[in-house]
């Protein structure tokens, strides 16, 4: 017998089959069996309010051991009929809202076969967990081993040195698992949708061979929640990017293939004059150093977020008017900007920032590869990564497996890889399958195509998804998801204001504060004699969409409030309910989450940097047990896309004209 632990049961599942619910609601006929019975009067009480697991397991034992007692007992579950598919299917949502599903059909069949009359507890439970199964995943030697001997045989070697893992794991993580193992030293492109169990999959590599992988993630907190999540036993390799970046490039300069300089990640803190001073960089056509160094900055951080090679006119385009004209002056400017920053005199004091997409730029035009002592490297959120970085880590011969979500790039088109094994994964172990229509109504908005295949939620898990009219109706825990920082600060105040203590995710309070500076500086003035500041403020944001600036701003004690939340932050307390923007979900999942008006319209009123679909996906996939969405957040989302890509189409228009471009007529 395996000695596998199968997860914690999240999920309830009654003895009722869905035609029998059907048959009921239609009818009013009550099923034959005394199982099904007890399921149906399970089914009634879940539908209303929720129950712990305990208390319904407790109740099923109970009814069918009246039901099968007597002839009658079935009687009061007698009921009116007349309804149709909308009130089956509103008795499963209210069913999956309280962590509640029925029992497949399939399976019901076989228990009712051997005890009509008998509640079968736990082993129903388990025959219903349909997602996860033991897997064996078998490592070869050559995968499994650093330091084989040359001269051993190889068919010797498969057979007393391979690794068999076992572990519960849906069938796309067993397969992604087995090329894996299969392909040691290749570049494997993983696209796994949010709670497809990426993660998990690291976890499972890092268990089988420690020695053998590094782990990448974009900040501290993946990488030290991750590590939480690894045995403390295992030695183990875990970086950040910025970690990453700066050891390949002490691995570069150690090689003798830079010159002797070590680039590293910094941030100056000079002024454009300083730094404009120090570097001798010179005006530009009735433009001053500092604004000239301010141009070369955005179009050096262009041409490191795209695949060229140098820079060119298009990296201009939004700076500089007729770009391809007269980029001459502007583009040696910005070469002579990029020199700078990795010229070691010059950096002895930090004059310049350097970050990670500007240093793997550098690396990759140097022809740099990662060292190979850090093995196969697992980058998490790879869809987020540069191109040049693609092209440095291509190279890398212990091989990579990328791990991304390309629905995920909030901002942005995600480059591929020039040459990979492509994998993907559609099944999702976070969210049961009631949450799909939503997903995938936001997968289609996207427009990166149907190639991925639809998001596949859990047959075996309970996700309800409630729709509200009114956001007053949204429960007051777990995580709550807006669209702008205006409904942010209203929320957070009318919460504070209720006694409660909300947590504000970190990113998403730092966007707050920064937003917050023109209403509080324009608030604080109102009882000089002078408010036509705050006026002016507030009329334009109502007509850009941000009413709520309006709505806290006009109430002292709400302004209040808010200010007492901000403080709170700095000494955090277990707060039952947390608020971010949508744009911040990454890596968060909570039991309740609920999505304000605002994710969907996001966008409507004015230019944002994300892409508002993608910022919805990432929303909605946060939520375990209970999703709660706007009646017309669909609707909205759809008109958000619609302008969203005229607005993109305008300005793709005004840079070609700003550049020169005159289209054929």
């Amino acid at each position: 017998m395996s000695e596998l632990q199968h997860p914690v049961l999240t999920t309830t599942f009654l003895p009722l089959q869905r035609k029998s619910l059907a048959r009921y609601i239609a009818h009013g006929t009550p099923p034959q069996t005394a199982l099904e019975q007890a399921g149906l009067m399970a089914a009634q009480l879940c539908r209303a309010r929720l129950h712990a697991p305990a208390e319904i397991e407790r109740l099923l034992h109970e009814a069918c051991a009246l039901f099968a007692t007597r002839e009658t007992a079935a009687t009061p579950l007698t009921g009116t009929g007349g309804g149709g598919q909308p009130e089956l299917d509103a008795w499963l949502a209210a069913l999956a809202a309280h962590g509640v599903l029925l029992a497949p059909a399939e399976i019901l069949q076989d228990f009712i076969a051997q005890s009509p009359s008998e509640y079968p507890g736990l082993a129903l439970q388990q025959a219903c967990q349909e997602t996860l199964a033991e897997h064996e995943i078998r490592f070869p030697a050559a995968f499994a081993s650093d330091d084989e001997d040359d001269d051993q045989d190889e068919a010797v070697a498969s057979d007393s040195r391979a690794v068999e893992h076992h572990g519960l794991y849906t069938s796309e993580q067993a397969r992604v698992l087995r090329a894996i193992a299969a392909n040691p030293d290749e570049l494997i492109d993983l696209d796994g949708y949010a709670g497809t169990g990426k993660g998990h999959l690291v976890l499972a590599l890092m268990d089988a061979r420690p020695g053998r992988y590094t782990y990448i993630a974009p900040s501290r907190g993946q990488v030290e929640a991750f590590r939480a999540r690894v045995p403390a036993s295992t030695a183990v390799r875990l970086l950040t990017q910025i970690e990453f970046s700066n050891r390949v490039a002490q691995h570069a300069a150690r090689s003798g293939q830079t010159g002797g300089f070590v680039a590293s990640y910094r941030r100056s803190t000079r002024t454009p004059r300083e730094i404009a001073g120090r570097i001798g960089l010179q005006g530009i056509a009735g433009r001053s150093p500092e604004q000239v160094l301010l141009t070369a900055f955005e179009a050096i951080n262009r041409w490191c977020a795209s695949s060229a090679p140098r820079m060119a006119f298009q990296h201009f385009d939004r700076s500089v008017p007729a770009a391809m004209l007269d980029v001459a002056p502007y583009l040696a400017a910005a070469e002579h900007v990029w020199r700078s920053m990795f010229d070691a005199e010059l950096q002895r004091g930090t004059l310049l920032s350097l970050s990670p997409a500007h240093i793997g730029k550098w690396l990759a035009l140097r022809g740099v590869t990662p060292p190979q002592d850090m093995g196969m490297l697992l980058v998490d959120e790879a869809h987020d990564l540069s191109p040049s970085w693609k092209q440095l880590l291509a190279g890398h011969a212990p091989g990579v497996v990328s791990l991304g979500d390309p629905h995920q790039c909030l901002s942005g088109t995600v480059p591929r890889w020039a040459a990979s094994k492509v994998l993907e994964m559609h099944q999702s172990v976070r969210q049961g399958n009631q949450v799909d229509g939503l997903v995938n109504q936001a997968l289609a908005l996207d427009g990166l195509g149907p190639d991925s295949g639809p998001f596949v939620g859990a047959a075996d898990r309970a996700t309800g998804v409630l729709h509200y009219r009114d956001w007053s109706q949204v429960p007051r825990t777990g995580l709550r998801i807006h669209g702008n920082a205006a409904d942010l600060a209203l929320d957070a105040a009318q919460l504070q204001a209720q006694g409660l203590r909300p947590y504000l995710h970190p990113a998403s309070l730092r966007a707050l504060r920064s937003a917050l500076q023109g209403p509080l500086d324009a608030w604080r003035r109102r009882d000089s004699g002078s408010n036509q500041m705050q006026e002016r403020f507030l009329a334009t944001q109502v007509g850009d969409g941000q009413g709520a600036w309006a709505d806290l701003f006009a109430s002292a004690d709400r302004v209040q409030s808010l200010l007492q939340a901000l403080d709170d932050q700095d000494t955090p307390a277990d707060a039952r309910v947390v608020l971010c923007l949508a744009e911040h979900a990454k890596n968060l999942q909570f039991d309740v989450v609920s999505l304000s008006p605002g994710c969907f319209s996001a966008g409507q009123g004015g230019r944002i940097w994300h892409n508002p679909v993608r910022a919805v996906y990432l929303a909605l996939t946060r939520a375990r047990r209970q999703l709660h969405v706007p009646a017309d957040g669909m609707e909205q989302l759809q008109h958000t896309a619609a302008l969203q890509e005229q607005a993109r189409q305008a300005r793709r228009r005004e840079r070609q004209q700003a550049s020169g471009y005159r289209p054929v007529r």
